[in-house]
Protein backbone atom coordinates (compact mmCIF):
# COMPACT_ATOMS: atom_id res chain seq x y z
CA UNK A 1 0.00 0.00 0.00
CA UNK A 2 1.43 3.46 -1.02
CA UNK A 3 0.54 6.93 1.07
CA UNK A 4 0.23 10.60 -0.05
CA UNK A 5 1.05 12.23 2.86
CA UNK A 6 0.97 16.33 2.91
CA UNK A 7 2.11 18.65 6.00
CA UNK A 8 0.14 22.00 6.90
CA UNK A 9 1.59 24.37 9.38
CA UNK A 10 -0.44 26.98 11.14
CA UNK A 11 0.26 30.53 9.55
CA UNK A 12 -1.96 32.95 11.51
CA UNK A 13 -5.06 32.94 13.57
CA UNK A 14 -7.15 31.08 11.54
CA UNK A 15 -5.06 29.84 8.03
CA UNK A 16 -3.18 26.91 7.67
CA UNK A 17 -0.54 26.73 5.27
CA UNK A 18 0.86 23.81 2.69
CA UNK A 19 4.27 22.71 3.85
CA UNK A 20 5.49 22.26 0.09
CA UNK A 21 8.86 23.90 -1.19
CA UNK A 22 7.23 24.12 -4.68
CA UNK A 23 4.32 26.44 -4.12
CA UNK A 24 3.00 28.56 -1.09
CA UNK A 25 -0.93 27.26 -0.53
CA UNK A 26 -3.21 28.73 2.41
CA UNK A 27 -6.67 27.40 4.04
CA UNK A 28 -8.28 29.81 5.61
CA UNK A 29 -11.85 30.68 6.53
CA UNK A 30 -13.53 33.99 5.36
CA UNK A 31 -13.47 37.03 7.01
CA UNK A 32 -17.36 37.21 8.12
CA UNK A 33 -16.64 33.42 9.40
CA UNK A 34 -13.97 34.28 11.83
CA UNK A 35 -10.82 33.76 9.27
CA UNK A 36 -8.79 36.70 8.03
CA UNK A 37 -9.60 35.49 4.41
CA UNK A 38 -5.67 35.15 3.46
CA UNK A 39 -7.23 31.89 1.33
CA UNK A 40 -9.83 29.58 0.04
CA UNK A 41 -11.88 27.30 2.08
CA UNK A 42 -10.86 23.63 2.98
CA UNK A 43 -14.19 22.18 0.86
CA UNK A 44 -13.32 24.43 -1.81
CA UNK A 45 -9.30 22.86 -2.28
CA UNK A 46 -11.43 19.26 -1.81
CA UNK A 47 -13.05 20.13 -4.93
CA UNK A 48 -9.58 21.50 -6.47
CA UNK A 49 -8.31 18.05 -5.62
CA UNK A 50 -11.14 16.61 -7.18
CA UNK A 51 -11.01 18.12 -10.25
CA UNK A 52 -7.19 18.10 -10.38
CA UNK A 53 -7.06 14.17 -9.95
CA UNK A 54 -10.17 13.76 -12.53
CA UNK A 55 -8.65 16.60 -14.99
CA UNK A 56 -5.57 14.38 -14.81
CA UNK A 57 -6.79 11.28 -15.23
CA UNK A 58 -8.54 12.50 -18.41
CA UNK A 59 -5.24 14.29 -19.47
CA UNK A 60 -3.50 10.72 -19.29
CA UNK A 61 -6.46 8.86 -20.90
CA UNK A 62 -6.83 10.80 -23.99
CA UNK A 63 -2.67 11.09 -24.47
CA UNK A 64 -2.28 7.09 -24.47
CA UNK A 65 -4.89 7.47 -27.15
CA UNK A 66 -3.07 10.13 -28.98
CA UNK A 67 -5.93 12.61 -28.56
CA UNK A 68 -5.14 16.45 -27.85
CA UNK A 69 -7.71 18.09 -25.92
CA UNK A 70 -7.73 22.34 -25.80
CA UNK A 71 -8.82 24.53 -23.52
CA UNK A 72 -10.49 21.72 -20.95
CA UNK A 73 -12.38 23.34 -18.27
CA UNK A 74 -14.02 21.90 -15.30
CA UNK A 75 -17.20 23.60 -13.30
CA UNK A 76 -17.34 21.90 -10.19
CA UNK A 77 -20.62 22.71 -7.95
CA UNK A 78 -20.82 20.96 -4.32
CA UNK A 79 -24.19 20.77 -2.74
CA UNK A 80 -23.74 21.75 1.07
CA UNK A 81 -26.25 19.59 2.93
CA UNK A 82 -29.15 21.16 5.57
CA UNK A 83 -28.93 18.91 7.86
CA UNK A 84 -25.35 18.47 10.89
CA UNK A 85 -22.74 17.58 10.76
CA UNK A 86 -22.62 19.96 7.57
CA UNK A 87 -21.35 17.89 4.37
CA UNK A 88 -21.15 17.98 0.46
CA UNK A 89 -24.15 15.88 -0.33
CA UNK A 90 -23.57 15.96 -4.53
CA UNK A 91 -20.34 17.54 -6.59
CA UNK A 92 -21.53 17.97 -10.09
CA UNK A 93 -18.60 18.07 -12.42
CA UNK A 94 -19.40 20.23 -16.03
CA UNK A 95 -16.96 18.82 -18.56
CA UNK A 96 -15.92 21.72 -21.53
CA UNK A 97 -13.49 21.60 -23.76
CA UNK A 98 -12.39 24.36 -26.64
CA UNK A 99 -11.46 21.45 -29.34
CA UNK A 100 -10.63 17.43 -28.97
CA UNK A 101 -9.43 15.70 -31.96
CA UNK A 102 -11.72 13.13 -31.05
CA UNK A 103 -14.68 14.34 -30.23
CA UNK A 104 -16.75 10.93 -30.68
CA UNK A 105 -14.56 9.24 -28.09
CA UNK A 106 -14.73 12.16 -25.53
CA UNK A 107 -17.54 10.58 -23.18
CA UNK A 108 -15.61 7.25 -23.28
CA UNK A 109 -12.35 9.48 -21.77
CA UNK A 110 -14.80 11.32 -19.08
CA UNK A 111 -16.09 7.68 -18.19
CA UNK A 112 -11.99 6.64 -17.64
CA UNK A 113 -11.47 9.62 -15.98
CA UNK A 114 -13.90 9.10 -13.75
CA UNK A 115 -12.82 5.59 -12.74
CA UNK A 116 -9.51 6.39 -12.26
CA UNK A 117 -8.92 9.30 -9.89
CA UNK A 118 -8.35 8.16 -6.36
CA UNK A 119 -10.52 11.44 -5.08
CA UNK A 120 -13.68 10.62 -6.88
CA UNK A 121 -13.12 6.89 -6.18
CA UNK A 122 -12.71 7.89 -1.92
CA UNK A 123 -15.84 10.18 -2.11
CA UNK A 124 -17.94 7.98 -3.86
CA UNK A 125 -16.90 5.04 -2.19
CA UNK A 126 -16.23 6.44 1.32
CA UNK A 127 -12.95 5.95 3.32
CA UNK A 128 -12.12 5.75 7.24
CA UNK A 129 -10.87 8.61 8.45
CA UNK A 130 -8.89 8.64 11.73
CA UNK A 131 -7.88 11.94 13.93
CA UNK A 132 -4.87 11.36 16.53
CA UNK A 133 -2.91 13.35 18.64
CA UNK A 134 0.75 13.08 17.15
Amino acid sequence: MSNLKIHLKQCSKSAMELENNKLKIIIDRPIENGGEGKGILGGEYLLTGIGGCYSSNLFAAAQSRNINIEGLALEITATISQDIPKRFSKIDIAVSYESCSDEQVFDKLMAIAERACISVNTVKNGLILNTNKK
